[in-house]
């Protein structure tokens, strides 16, 4: 009995995940979801209460990964071992990684959370990672003498947001392992020779 309420919930998981890939969290509806799934709506609701609780067991995980991955990756702290080398290092092997382990592992959770989340509480999200970034670049890695030189410019932003942006671009047209993992590669070593001119 309750292999078949796991099979049942999990089917009622993957049912919501393609609709709301499709139509965004608003648009999609119980009704249509429980269809998909091939149950009743009623039998859907004992698994669910809500269309923002089946959202949020779907896309909560990839959350708390991204989390966890943002401090691990992006929160670079200036200290005496830091310098170029590390950074490029960092960027051009460690990051392509992990960020290529994470697209693998939660592809379509990461483009639900981040495109389709508009009226949840991760709508905000895609501009709060930015930020995130925006202010670790200013705080931890550009040099006193290019802060200055950048001060009221919205430089480090764009710079975030095109990271992200290519990272999702990468994600949406995702053809396979291999291609995703170079590309990956290419973005990370254009996105840090960018970067490196404020480190000195």
């Amino acid at each position: 009995m309750q292999f078949q309420k796991d099979d049942i919930r999990e089917k009622i998981l993957a049912a919501a995940g393609e609709t709301f890939l499709t139509q965004g969290f608003g648009k999609a509806s119980m009704r249509e979801i429980a269809k998909k799934a091939g149950i009743s709506t009623s039998n859907m609701y004992n698994y669910f209460k809500s269309k923002e609780e089946l959202f949020y067991a779907i896309a909560d995980p990839v959350f708390h990964h991204l989390a966890n991955l943002r401090k691990e990756v992006f929160e670079y702290k200036a200290n005496k071992d830091f310098n170029n080398e590390n950074f490029m290092q960092q960027f051009t092997e460690f990051v392509p990684k992990v960020m290529f382990e994470m697209i693998r592992k939660y592809r379509k959770e990461f483009l639900l959370i981040m495109d389709c989340s508009k009226g949840t509480k991760y709508e905000q999200l895609k501009k709060m990672m930015a930020t995130a970034m925006e202010t670790n670049f200013t705080d931890n890695i550009i040099s006193k003498k290019k802060k200055s030189l950048l001060q009221d410019s919205c430089l480090m932003h764009i710079l975030a947001m095109n990271l992200i942006e290519g990272i999702l671009e990468i994600t949406r047209n995702y053809k396979n392992d291999e291609w995703a993992k170079n590309n990956i590669e290419s973005l990370m070593k254009y996105h840090i020779r960018g970067m490196v001119q404020f480190f000195t």
